[in-house]
């Protein structure tokens, strides 16, 4: 019990939530015990924007090694440089990965390859601490200390993947943040000191981008309706570059078409065509005004009476609730309705209804917590961040070479 009280206290401490334009730390679930704090601690750092790390692993009776060091931004963009060794062996390594490819260099050319296993270092470093993370009733971790600023844990890390014949024992280490209660490092060590893993984590969320090379591998199309050529252009590559991608826009014909060296997942193209405009509606449960579309659906429930507001964004970013769900956080700038005669305030975005809120509640903050996924709330923010004038539609990504 009274672990629980020191853990409740300490993050009565204030934290600053993910906002466009500054460096972050994220505020963690609330009530969090120290036997699920390991549970959140990985889980929750693979939902941040980006963080860099260091990574190595070796097995000193083969002179094997890989050390170096990276960058990811989510959902799935990763840059690593280092070196790998097996004896006298040595090569330097420059991956770039996204999705389901990888980039490599040939003939002064970035070209696209199935993403193979040295481009899955985050995959790696799940494979390691996935088991203790599966055992039931939270057995998976020992809490080992809490010196406040970090809180050490002990696991038992995978066997099968750090040493597939079995022949040895190991031990693990999660060092967590105290403050974020994000992942800090994870180490695995053989009991004879013979094969090491170690992947440390920092600057979460302080990266916009990676080093991207560019190249002409993919191509993503949208058709443009009612939007100004330059507008569109200069969004979508914003929008491009919060996901990680460099790219070049070329429109024409009502049509823009951006050229990736890496594609996007399909799911993710098609919601950042939005418009990313958000509206508050006023609302009534009876009347004979329009029916609101609730997440792609007609309800029955409310109808829409009047626009109230068309709030300029001051800032949106990202969350997790209790059970690890995102939850879109939106500072809003002179977004108070002009009538509150209605019986409920809708919060709006390209159309869809994501939250119904009192008529009394005061409007500069709100929370869009109605998200399926954390890809659906990354394109609601890049959306939000970077809103456009007219719409597009998504209509293809094709694969150039």
């Amino acid at each position: 019990m009274i672990v629980e009280k020191t853990i409740l206290k300490r993050w009565l401490v204030p934290f600053l939530v993910v906002f466009s334009g500054c460096a972050s730390v994220v505020r963690p679930p609330e009530g969090l015990t120290y036997e699920r704090i390991p549970y959140y601690a990985w889980d929750g750092l693979k939902n941040q924007r980006s963080f860099k790390f260091d990574y190595s692993i070796g097995r000193k009776t083969l002179a094997f090694s890989v050390d170096g060091h990276g960058s990811v931004v989510m959902p799935d963009a990763l840059r690593f440089k280092g070196t790998w060794k097996l004896g006298d062996e040595e090569k330097v390594l420059d991956v770039v990965a996204a999705g389901d490819y990888e980039l490599d260099r040939e003939d002064g050319q970035w070209l696209p390859h199935q993403r193979s296993e040295e481009a899955r270092i985050v995959e790696q470093v799940d494979r390691v601490i996935r088991d203790a993370l599966l055992t039931r009733n939270y057995k998976g971790f020992t809490l080992e200390s809490d010196e406040g600023r970090t809180i050490k844990f002990s696991f038992k890390p995978n066997i099968a993947y750090l040493d597939p014949g079995f022949q040895k024992k190991f031990s693990g280490e999660l060092f967590v943040d105290g403050r974020t209660l994000l992942a800090k490092e994870i180490r695995g060590l053989s009991n004879d000191s013979d094969i090491a893993f170690n992947f440390k984590i920092r600057a979460v969320n302080q990266r916009r981008g990676i080093d991207m090379p560019y190249a002409s591998n993919f191509s993503v199309s949208y058709s443009l309706e009612n939007v100004p050529a330059s507008n569109a252009s200069r969004v979508m590559h914003s929008r491009l570059r919060e996901l990680g991608r460099k790219s070049k826009i070329r429109v024409s014909q009502d049509q823009l078409t951006a050229t990736l060296a890496l594609p996007l997942d399909e799911a993710l193209a098609r919601s950042i065509a939005g418009t990313g405009r958000l509206y508050i509606l006023g609302l009534n449960l009876e009347g004979g005004g329009e029916r609101i579309n609730t997440r792609g659906q007609a309800t029955d429930i409310f109808y829409i009476q009047d626009t109230v507001a068309r709030p300029q964004i001051r800032s949106a970013g990202l969350e997790f609730d209790s059970l690890s769900r995102p939850v879109i956080n939106i500072a809003l700038a002179k977004a108070e309705p002009n009538s509150r005669v209605f019986d409920y305030l809708g919060i709006v975005v390209d159309g869809v209804l994501y939250e119904v809120i009192p008529i009394d509640t005061k409007m500069d903050f709100v929370r869009i917590a109605n998200v399926s996924t954390y890809q659906e709330a990354l394109a609601l923010i890049v959306k939000l961040r970077k809103p456009m004038k007219g719409s597009m539609t998504f209509l293809n990504e094709v694969k150039l070479r």
